[in-house]
């Protein structure tokens, strides 16, 4: 009898082949040129990446290069200062993206967090040494 992980992933392989979005095209560069643009966009820091928290939709804008992507499902638009285009992804260049996506904003996100904590530390350090001050004046 199969195990229920085995019986999991079949039909998630199934799904994946057969009903998610049937896209094939061969993998030539033409083809996955906007996965390339969205992996270079992601990886300049001043693009500025956002996460729609309803409905999961990606984007990627970045000012100085006047480039903004907009990703949702396996299909998106790239939009620059004079043209847009519609793009369609295969599952396994979607994927990527968001898996690249998702590592990147991990990263800000960490920065970020670093900055504030190492902000508070030094906040507390401060409140308690007034503290201590107070308490050994009385």
């Amino acid at each position: 009898m199969m195990s229920f992980k085995r019986f999991a992933a079949i039909v998630k392989i199934f799904i994946r082949k057969n009903l998610h979005n049937k896209i094939y095209c061969e993998n030539t560069k033409l083809d996955r040129t906007p996965l390339f643009i969205c992996v270079r966009l992601m990886k300049l820091e001043d693009s500025l990446l956002l996460i729609a928290p309803v409905s999961d939709d990606k984007y990627i804008y970045n000012e100085r290069l006047g480039v903004f992507v907009s990703l949702f499902g396996n299909k998106g638009t790239i939009v620059d200062r004079t043209y847009s285009y519609d793009i369609e992804l295969t599952n396994k260049d979607w994927d990527t993206v968001e898996r690249l996506f998702r590592i990147e904003m991990e990263k800000r996100t960490k920065k970020i967090e670093e900055v504030i904590v190492s902000n508070v530390k030094h906040s507390l350090d401060t409140i308690y040494g007034r503290i201590s001050g107070k308490e050994a004046k009385k």
